[in-house]
This record gives C-alpha cells, sequence and structure tokens, in this order.
C-alpha cells in the first residue's frame, strides 16, 4: 500500500541531481535470479537500483532458484523469497504427457503460494517479468496493487521458433490468442522494451508503454580492441542462434585463422554446437565458454560482439558490449538490434540468416582496426543512454502514474 511518507530521494551515481518520489512497496515475480539470461540480469539490476531510492521496500518472488550462483549481485536490500516450485526439477527423466500433468500440478501450488504472499505483503506493484505467474496475476487482482507484465521477448517470438513445425505452429498460435488477446489486455501496463515491437505489434493498445532495459554494468576500462577474438553472449538456446554464427565464423577463420570465437553461456543446445565445431574442425577457433557472471572481463577480452539471434525483445548483450567499447555486427532480427545499433555507425546490422555478409562485416571490422575503434567509442556514447539512473527514474513516474491512476 502507498505510504503517506512520501518525499525521498534517488541518489545518482554522479551526484548531480535529486530525484523525488513517492515510497512503494514493488514485487518482482520471476523464475529465478540464478539462471544466466538478460532477462535476469536486467532484473536484478533495476530491483538494486529500486531498492537504493529510500523508503522503497523491493521484492523478488521467485519460483525455480535452484542455484546459488546469482547471474548478476542480488543488493541486499532486495527481498529474495523463494516458493520453491521448482517447474524443471526432473523434466528430463520424464515423458512429454507426463511433464504436462507435473507442471499443471505445480502451477496451482505455484497460484496458491503466489497469491497467500502477495496477500500478506500487500505491494503497491506487483511485476511479472517471469514465464509462469504471467497467466495467474490478472486472476489475483486487488484494488490495492496495479499489475504489469514486462514483456522481454518479441510478440511474435512463438512463430518465429516454430514455423518449421505444423503442430508447434499451431500451438503457438493458440497461446499467443491467449496470451495477447484475453490475458495482456487485463494488465493495467504492459511494457515492451523497443519502439519497433510497440509500433508493429501493439497499435492502437493504450496500456503498452516502451521502456528499455538497462545496462547491468558500468565500464571504466574499455576493451582496447586489440584482441583477436570475437565474441557471442546468450543462452545456448535455438532463438539464439549460435550454430548459424558458428557458421559464419567458419568463414572468418578461414580468411583470418589467428582470430578466435568465445562464446559465453550454457543450455540445451550445447551437444549439438560441439558437435557442430568438431564437424568444421573449428575446435582450435571456436570455444563454448560456458557460465560466466563477470560479463564485463568476458567482452572487454574481446574486439567485436556478434549477435546471431533468431528473434530478441531487446539484446541486452549488445548494450552490454556497447558499454565496453566493443562494435557489434548484428542479425537484424525483430526487435532489438534495429533500435541500438546504427548501420556502419556503431556497428554492423545484417539480414537475418546471411551468414556470408555476417562473416564479411565481422572480416571488415578485423581488417580496419582505425573503423573498429572508431565504431567503438560510438557504441560506448551510445550505451550511455541505457544506465540505470535514467533507466530507474522512468520506472518511478510510471509507478506513481500507475498508484494515482
Amino acid at each position: 500500500m502507498l505510504r503517506t511518507s512520501f518525499i525521498n530521494f534517488l541518489i545518482l551515481p554522479t551526484g548531480c541531481f535529486n530525484i523525488e518520489f513517492k515510497q512503494m512497496k514493488i514485487v518482482y515475480c520471476l523464475n529465478s535470479v540464478s539462471l544466466l539470461g538478460g532477462i535476469q540480469r536486467a532484473t536484478i539490476v533495476k530491483a538494486n537500483a529500486l531498492a537504493d531510492i529510500e523508503g522503497n521496500e523491493i521484492y523478488a518472488i521467485v519460483s525455480d532458484n535452484n542455484s546459488d550462483v546469482m547471474v548478476h549481485p542480488l543488493s541486499n536490500k532486495v527481498h529474495l523469497i523463494d516458493l520453491g516450485i521448482n517447474y524443471y526439477d526432473g523434466d528430463t527423466e520424464r515423458s512429454y504427457l507426463m511433464n504436462a500433468l507435473v507442471y499443471a500440478q505445480k502451477m496451482i501450488k505455484h497460484k496458491k503460494a503466489l497469491k497467500r504472499k502477495l496477500f500478506e505483503l500487500k505491494p503497491d506493484v506487483v511485476i511479472s517479468v517471469g514465464t509462469f505467474e504471467k497467466h495467474m496475476l490478472p486472476a489475483m487482482r486487488n484494488r490495492t496493487w496495479k499489475i504489469v507484465r514486462e514483456f522481454h521477448l518479441v510478440s511474435n517470438y512463438r512463430k518465429l521458433l516454430y514455423r518449421k513445425s505444423l503442430v508447434g505452429h499451431l500451438t503457438s498460435a493458440f497461446a499467443s490468442f491467449y496470451d495477447f488477446k484475453v490475458k495482456l489486455k487485463q494488465y493495467d501496463k504492459v511494457v515492451v522494451l523497443t519502439e519497433e515491437d510497440k509500433d508493429t505489434n501493439f497499435v492502437g493498445w493504450k496500456n503498452v508503454v516502451v521502456m528499455p532495459n538497462p545496462v547491468s554494468f558500468e565500464c571504466n576500462s574499455l576493451s582496447s580492441l586489440t584482441e583477436k577474438c570475437v565474441s557471442g553472449l546468450g543462452r545456448l538456446h535455438s532463438a539464439k542462434n549460435f550454430s548459424s554464427l558458428i557458421n559464419a565464423f567458419n568463414f572468418v577463420s578461414k580468411k583470418h585463422p589467428d582470430w578466435v570465437l568465445r562464446i559465453y553461456g550454457d543450455g540445451d543446445r550445447r551437444p549439438y554446437l560441439e558437435q557442430q565445431i568438431k564437424e568444421l574442425n573449428l575446435q582450435d577457433k571456436v570455444f563454448l565458454m560456458g557460465f560466466t557472471n563477470d560479463i564485463k572481463t568476458a567482452l572487454i577480452g574481446s574486439s567485436i560482439f556478434a549477435l546471431s539471434s533468431i528473434t530478441e525483445g531487446f539484446s541486452l548483450a549488445i548494450v552490454e558490449a556497447m558499454e565496453c567499447g566493443v562494435p557489434a555486427v548484428s542479425y537484424q532480427c525483430p526487435y532489438g538490434p534495429k533500435d541500438l545499433i546504427t548501420d556502419g555507425s556503431n556497428g554492423f546490422l545484417v539480414p537475418t540468416g546471411d551468414e556470408k555478409m555476417m562473416a564479411e562485416r565481422i572480416c571488415t571490422l578485423i581488417e580496419d582496426e582505425e573503423l573498429r575503434k572508431r565504431m567503438g567509442k560510438a557504441a560506448k556514447l551510445r550505451a550511455q543512454d541505457f544506465h540505470i539512473e535514467s533507466i530507474a527514474k522512468k520506472w518511478m513516474t510510471l509507478f506513481e502514474e500507475l498508484v494515482k491512476s
């Protein structure tokens, strides 16, 4: 519930000015804070910043926090509540049908536990960031709190990922209808990450606003851009399409055999990518580095960042590379990269799936150190638009507008 003690101050790191806001109790609902991914990193960064505003109470309610390794440091001012649902526990040992039954049982348990906790906390704002609670929150509506849905994936991501399967296409069509035509309209606000997504998929929606993710760190020691390394970052998942990046780097390595590709992240595609690397005889050129929560060091140690995704809600990884002064070569997938990269200025945009052009653009940066450094400086300048100070201010302004409505 919104408190009457209403003036507090967020002292920005620069110390240049103060921001006045009402004190609020804010709850983030998400799967985990220990899984590798931009969603988790961005959520923790925002929660930490909002918790630094005097008088705010910030909670993170998770369903699957089954690891002690945080994807990003969580402030001790953020109250972490683990509901212990663990949706994915043992799912590889069960059949598809049995998994569906187990998930249904766990969702019932999740809904009861989440509802009980929210009525106990009596928050001002509840934000859905995760996979499972997004369909539960509208049914828990309470006049004392507002509900916000953060949409970190583009609205047609299901269609893009399952376009080659008839069953997948039909299933995704139904899921998208239920999500967008039914549930999303029940939220007080829906937050998308890019103007391109809003203008393409939410024309006429009055409850949709654009709010970019913040960069998860600030970098003073920029990359020298002299290391003969291209980096990739993200879950080893089909949506990230690292197989295509490896194919592109196969062309690069033939022309520049002294350069390497390092991919940071883990996921279910790892065995397939390992096999691909072996088949292309790139074992000494392409390295799957696994999980890291020290993304800054990984990026500083590279000279080019490459993104090969089929779809991106925003691409925090591009912004993190920019913050380190590393230019990006990215597929122009819907909808994040186009909002971030000005082609030829702070990076290169490539038609999605065009592995030959991806390789050519990487080679252009390899062969032209002056261009690489010029783009790196422009990338660093662009990254300043996503520092947490300005993002936190935008969120608090949105929350104030919501609780007053």
